[in-house]
């Protein structure tokens, strides 16, 4: 087999593997998101929203950019190099740090953002049970990146299973209870929140040791950097079923240097990103009821954008995140050929733009029935656009999945500081229509639109700046015919189908599925079609 039929094989196998494990997640997620809007209801899942964006705003910007960083330097040097477990202990005990610290300061001096909910949330949820599970995603984030450089994403699969099912089997406990606890809700879900971040852990420590030897030793291996014996990390990954070869010998070896300057920039535009999201969860609630919302009604439009609306546009991700991080060591391995990265960014291109087509149809057509599953009987008539969010932000899955791939390119790359300066201005654009289109007086169900229209216009620069340095950096020519028209006919097609089988089975949940179901399969043909391989030129014939 060819090489480039060797790191095909490993982009096909990653992306299997995730996306398996991403379906399985998103069900489950999908699943817990049912029970907690049972849980809590529209005002009090708002709160818990809002006090979850300041757990992520105090985990993305650290643990962002260091998967990838470190799959690309596992995937250079080869996971078996004797330096590299030392490096990554190092990097794990920076990241725990550089999460703990900001976050035991933040819950100590009780700060929270100004505006109305702020101090609701604060109130309500216990905010310094976040400190735990901060410390445990930001360890089992760097021995991701470890597993997904060394071709071992099925162990990232696991290790998030774990985590959903420990979440949701519990919450499902306590629905089954009647909700009776000896304690509030929202401690119930950090509780659980914790809970699943330490599984995760466990597992993903206890695979790695596997991995490298098992060395005994603090941190996440033996002190020193250096295996238990020569080969070990090479023998725990075939132990394991699987793993990538040892890099070259000449390969310069791994140091945390390196990882700190290809997360570097993830980190500091995370950090921008965080502030920029904390302003924006302070602004939509204040700029709603300034639109003659009431504060209840704000929290429940917040709580259905950030608890419904994005996650179902973010459940295709469980394709096209998984293809976007086995890009990233494949993108690395492929650099220096050219024709080879051309073809894989092309294809992989093609495939997310077909998969943004059917989910945009499909949103704006069932985004209602969607919502009435997730939050039924609680989104009718309560607030201006209730129920109707998903379809409403349903056209920024045309980019939402090729900024993906795009972003995922250049990491692959070693060129961060793009999507880093791509990422700002969408953000920028997103605080910028929120803080100057919605203006005090205007119609309410309008404001609501304009908080829609700034997530849809955050995901269209992303996706297009992304796309433009990644086809840039890559010398990638665009596609119009895989691009643009048969995506196109893909869509056209989806509506068709969709019409035409609706009238037949019927407008119930299953008739709909029946309609849905050939109307996807139609998208993928038309999708494996267009990303097939460029074909070789015919040689000509002899005069």
């Amino acid at each position: 087999m060819d090489e480039a039929g060797i790191s095909m094989g490993n982009v096909v196998r990653s992306t299997l593997w995730l996306t398996a494990g991403n379906l399985a997640n998103r069900i489950l997620g999908l699943g817990y998101r049912v029970l907690l809007g049972r849980f809590l209801g529209p005002t009090w899942l708002g709160l818990f929203q809002l006090a979850m964006s300041l757990y992520f705003s105090l985990l993305t910007p650290v643990v962002a950019g260091l998967p990838d960083a470190v799959a690309r330097v596992t995937a250079r040097s080869g996971a078996a190099h004797p330096a590299l477990p030392g490096v990554i202990a190092r990097t794990a005990w920076i990241a725990a740090a550089g999460v703990g610290v900001p976050a035991a300061w933040l819950f100590l001096t009780g700060w929270a953002p100004p505006g109305p909910g702020w101090q609701e949330a604060r109130q309500a949820v216990p905010l310094a049970w976040f400190l735990p599970a901060l410390v445990f995603a930001a360890l089992s984030a760097v021995v991701r990146g470890f597993f997904l450089g060394a071709d071992l994403s099925r162990l990232i699969v696991l290790a998030q299973l774990a985590e959903q099912v420990v979440r949701v089997g519990t919450l499902a406990l306590v629905l089954a209870m009647d909700g009776r606890l000896p304690m509030a809700p929202l401690l119930v879900l950090i509780l659980l929140l914790v809970a699943g971040e330490a599984v995760g852990f466990a597992l993903t420590r206890w695979w790695y040791r596997r991995v490298v030897g098992n060395a005994p030793g603090p941190g996440l291996r033996g002190g020193g950097g250096r295996t238990s014996r020569p080969g070990a990390a090479h023998q725990g990954m075939g132990d394991l079923g699987g793993g990538r070869e040892p890099g070259n010998g000449a390969t310069a070896p791994p140091t945390l240097w390196e990882v700190v300057t290809l997360a570097g920039p993830a980190t500091v535009e995370r950090l921008l990103l965080s502030a920029a999201r904390l302003v924006e969860v302070t602004l939509i609630p204040t700029r709603l009821v300034q639109a003659g919302l009431t504060v209840h009604q704000a929290l429940a439009v917040y709580g259905e954008l950030s608890g419904l609306a994005t996650p179902l546009l973010l459940l295709p991700t469980v394709f096209s995140g998984a293809l976007a991080a086995a890009l990233v060591p494949a993108v690395a391995e492929a650099e220096r050929d050219r024709v080879r990265l051309g073809n894989q960014v092309r294809r992989c291109i093609t495939l997310s733009l077909h998969l943004g087509v059917m989910a945009a149809v499909l949103f704006a057509r069932e985004g209602d029935l969607l919502a009435q599953l997730i939050f039924p009987g609680q989104v009718v008539g309560d607030y201006p656009g209730a129920g109707r969010l998903a379809a409403w932000i349903a056209p920024a899955a045309l980019f939402l999945y090729t900024d993906q791939v795009a972003a995922a390119v250049l990491r692959g790359l070693g060129r961060p500081l793009e999507p880093m300066l791509v990422d700002l201005a969408s953000a920028a654009t997103r605080v910028g229509i929120l803080a100057l289109a919605i203006r005090p007086g205007i119609p309410p169900q309008e404001a609501v639109r304009l908080v829609c229209l700034a997530v849809m216009a955050d995901v269209a620069v992303a996706g297009c700046g992304n796309l433009a340095f990644a086809l840039w950096r890559t010398g990638t020519r665009p596609d119009p015919l895989g691009w643009v028209v048969l995506p196109a006919c893909a869509g056209l097609a989806a509506l068709w189908i969709t019409d035409g089988l609706g009238g037949l089975l019927g407008p119930g949940l299953f008739g709909r599925l029946g309609a849905w179901l050939p109307a996807a399969a139609a998208v993928a043909v038309i999708a494996w079609v267009a990303a097939a391989p460029s074909r070789p030129a015919r040689p000509s014939l002899p005069a």
